[in-house]
């Protein structure tokens, strides 16, 4: 399988596209990179991209989870994790007749490979030169007085404030009312979790957070040269290596501490589910598990800042989706709200009522199928089924029923004086806040919008340059660790051209994407919950609550990709397929790109 960097969006642009062949067991893959403008967690399309031996077993409902384990015994299969709360298995198995051997029993209703699980993209930049302006550096300590010192600290944006997507959201109003409270549970299911950070200490319950990824696996299928190779073995342990789930945990639930910079909701209770490793990613199994493990461990949300696609018409990515779905179910029976990235590809999502695998859902999120299903193309690449070509595929976890699924949008755009004419924002535009962020998925399953950020210019990198940054008050700000691949990845800092800057050891990065406005959504919800006991294991009136209160004034220019304009990037890379640069004459609907509104905390808590 080749694991490649491209130009697509959703929490900040590094992404990782896999192509090969469908495999049961062993499968090649090797890496190439070229570098991109987004970042962001995704899952790979299903069915066509899986270097696991593991299937997923479907079993009747009510069958334990021994008679589970003795019915894959019997079949020459081992457990690797056992699910029945949602009558699944994930198994492990080298014989070649373990599927007919499996679906001989009366009790199993379907066997299919596990999904394998990639970095997404969607344009991640950190801070600037590693250094701060002035200005950025108050002096600070415990006698400061709240919100933490680097919230306000001045920027160079609409908003002049480090941390204005707090102010877009109105959070500093509900504050005055609340500022979370610590019986209310966040399960952060991403990368892992650094919670021994400045930021997140006082908030991190390290006692029930977990490492959810199947190590024994990896080594059984690949060896433990492997894990070496690939960077994976650190991966293991808990923690987070990454920085992309202590990025969202920090955004969510930073502490008011008197130093650097604080969460939404600086009073709250985080838990770290490890679903993903970092460059590898992961397995559906390893997701859903985290899930209905969250679930059951009491969360009152889960934030899933991870998006992939199945495609309905294959039997496998079907029973891909109903065990997404599943596992949905599960969680709101339990109480708990999910809420989760739109996705960074800038296609249409459908609210559609369809079947699949004979089931019947209503409000699930698809794709459009004409020409609003194409995602972003880099300039000088095809459309590729299953990589930009997302028509008709069923966005998950965001577009199952019963998740709340979030769009993003910028801070301000700014003239792009360099991108040629054709491909910037009109001049009358310019100075625009709070629009669609140019990589955010958009259409009639959005539930809410937040902040997300946007480079300044509000467009791709390939058309806005290397001056088209995030830091200094563009992007969303937060805390990771500083020993993370967000501070210390080369690839990363060479794309963008940026660094992350460290203070008493404590990392700080911009970042964007739909993964930096779900966890916008869930802090603002904590505070709802806060606010209002009674949303408490009530999934549905939480979400009323939050769409009753959105700001639903603000009017979006942002366009679809337009599969017309065959403009060349800005170092003269040809777009010979179009679909490369926004359609500025046909702005998208503000229904459809901000749902009920932008998240507004102050409205909600009142």
């Amino acid at each position: 399988m080749a694991r490649i960097h491209c130009f697509r969006v959703r929490g900040g642009l590094r992404a990782i596209l896999l192509t090969g062949a469908l495999a049961c067991v062993g499968v090649l893959f090797t890496t190439t990179a070229a570098a991109g403008p987004n970042t962001s967690y995704s899952l790979t399309p299903a069915a066509h991209d899986s270097p696991s031996a593991e299937s997923i077993v479907r079993f009747d409902s009510g069958t334990s989870a021994d008679e589970m384990r003795q019915i894959v015994s019997d079949a020459g299969g081992e457990v690797a994790s056992v699910m029945p709360e949602i009558s699944a298995a994930a198994v492990r198995t080298d014989s070649a007749a373990f599927t007919d051997e499996i679906d001989a029993s009366p009790k199993v209703s379907a066997v299919f490979v596990d999904r394998y699980i990639s970095w997404g993209s969607s344009d991640s930049s950190l801070a600037g030169d590693g250094k701060l302006p002035a200005s950025y550096v108050p002096k600070w300590g415990s006698s400061f007085s709240f919100p933490d010192p680097l919230h306000d600290a001045a920027a160079p944006n609409a908003e002049g404030i480090v941390q204005w997507d707090d102010n877009r959201m109105d959070v500093p109003a509900a504050w005055k009312k609340t500022k979370g409270d610590k019986s209310i549970v966040v399960a952060v299911l991403d990368t892992g979790v650094q919670g021994d950070t400045t930021e997140l200490r006082s908030n991190f319950d390290s006692r029930t957070s977990e490492n959810a990824l199947d190590c024994k696996s990896i080594i059984r299928d690949y060896g433990l040269g492997f894990l070496t190779d690939n960077g994976i073995l650190d991966e293991c342990r808990n923690g987070d290596l990454d920085g992309h789930g202590t990025w969202v945990a920090s955004r969510i639930g930073a502490a008011a501490n008197g130093f650097g910079s604080n969460g939404v909701s600086p009073k709250v209770t985080i838990r770290s589910y490890k679903v993903l490793a970092g460059d590898f990613g992961g397995l559906t199994s390893w997701i859903v598990g985290g899930m209905i493990d969250a679930c059951h461990d009491g969360a009152d949300i889960l934030n899933m800042s991870i998006e992939g696609y199945d495609d309905p018409t294959l039997d496998a990515d079907a029973q891909d989706y109903l065990l997404w779905a599943d596992a949905v179910k599960y969680c709101r029976s339990r109480g708990t709200a999910i809420v989760a990235a739109a996705g960074n590809e800038h296609v249409r999502v459908e609210n559609a009522n369809l079947r699949v695998a004979g089931q019947k859902f209503v409000g699930a999120g698809q794709v459009a199928t004409g020409s609003k299903g194409i995602g972003t193309v880099y300039p000088g690449d095809s459309i590729e089924p299953y990589v930009t070509d997302l028509r008709g595929m069923l966005l998950v976890p965001g577009g199952v029923p019963g998740v709340i699924a979030v769009s993003a949008t910028s801070n301000e755009v700014v003239n792009a004086p360099d991108a040629d004419p054709s491909v910037r924002w009109p001049a009358n535009r310019v100075g625009a806040r709070d629009q669609l962020a140019y990589y955010s998925n958009y259409g009639p399953r959005i539930d809410l919008a937040a902040p997300g950020g946007a480079r300044q210019f509000n467009i791709a990198l390939f058309d806005g340059g290397l001056n088209d940054v995030l830091s200094g008050g563009y992007g969303s700000f937060s805390a990771v660790g500083a020993n993370s691949a967000y501070c210390n990845d080369p690839e990363l800092s060479a794309s963008y051209n940026s660094d992350c800057f460290t203070i008493a050891g404590q990392g700080f990065a911009w970042s964007q994407g739909t993964s930096m406005s779900a966890p916008n959504v869930t802090g603002v919800a904590v505070l709802t919950l806060a606010a209002h006991p009674r949303l408490r294991n009530n999934p549905d009136a939480l979400l009323a609550r939050l769409e009753k209160t959105a700001n639903d004034g603000v009017t979006n220019y942002t366009g679809p990709n337009d599969p017309n304009n065959k403009t060349a990037a800005i170092d003269g890379t040809p777009c010979d397929t179009g679909y490369c640069h926004l359609d500025f004459k046909h702005a998208i609907s503000s229904d459809d790109a901000y749902g009920a509104g932008i998240v507004d905390a102050g409205a909600a808590v009142s």
